[in-house]
C-alpha cells in the first residue's frame, strides 16, 4: 500500500474502504460493550451465547483454582472454625489470589456486557435501560429479570427507527 505525504508531511495511506484496525476493534468492543443504538434478537441471541458460554468457562475455573483452599477450608472447619469465619476464609482465599482476582475482573466485564446486551435489546424495544435497574431489587429484581428475557429473547422490536436510533447505532450483523 503506498504512503502519501499530507499537508503536514506525515504519510497518510490510501485506501478505498476506509477500513482501518481501529474501526475493526471499535466495532467489535462496540458490538460488546456499547449502550447505544439497538440490536435484533439474532445479535442478542449470538453475542448472549459467546457471553453465556465464556461466563461458565471462567466460572468453572475460578471454581477449580480454588478447590486447594476449599480444602484447607474444610480441614479448618473440622477445627472449630464457626460457619462466618469459614465464608469470610474462604472468600478471603479466592479474592486475595492472583488467579481469583483475574478471573473476578473478567466475570466484572462479562457482567457489563451482559447490561448492554439487555439496554441495546431494550432500545429496539422501544423501552428505556434504566427501566433494567428494576433488577437490582433483591425480590421483585429477580421475577422482572425472568420477564426482561422473556421480551428481549422473543418479542420483536420496534419496526422501523426509534427515539433510540442514533448515528452510532450498531449495523445488524446477523440479520
Amino acid at each position: 500500500m503506498p504512503a502519501y505525504a499530507a499537508a503536514g508531511g506525515m504519510p497518510t495511506y490510501g485506501d478505498d474502504d476506509s477500513f482501518s484496525i481501529g474501526k475493526a476493534l471499535g466495532h467489535g468492543l462496540g458490538m460488546f460493550f456499547s449502550f447505544q443504538g439497538r440490536i435484533g434478537r439474532m445479535e442478542y441471541w449470538t453475542i448472549g451465547l459467546i457471553r453465556w458460554v465464556l461466563s461458565m468457562a471462567l466460572l468453572v475455573a475460578l471454581v477449580m483454582g480454588a478447590a486447594p483452599e476449599m480444602e484447607m477450608l474444610a480441614a479448618q472447619q473440622q477445627q472449630g472454625l464457626s460457619d462466618d469465619q469459614a465464608v469470610l476464609a474462604f472468600y478471603s482465599a479466592i479474592f486475595s489470589s492472583t488467579s481469583g482476582i483475574i478471573y473476578s475482573s473478567l466475570l466484572l466485564v462479562l457482567f457489563v456486557c451482559y447490561w448492554s446486551l439487555e439496554v441495546r435489546r431494550s432500545h429496539d424495544r422501544g423501552a428505556s435501560g434504566f427501566f433494567l435497574l428494576i433488577m437490582l431489587i433483591p425480590i421483585v429484581g429477580a421475577f422482572y429479570a425472568i420477564w426482561i428475557f422473556i421480551a428481549n429473547g422473543f418479542f420483536a422490536g420496534t419496526p422501523g427507527p426509534n427515539e433510540y436510533d442514533s448515528v452510532r447505532s450498531q449495523a445488524h450483523v446477523f440479520d
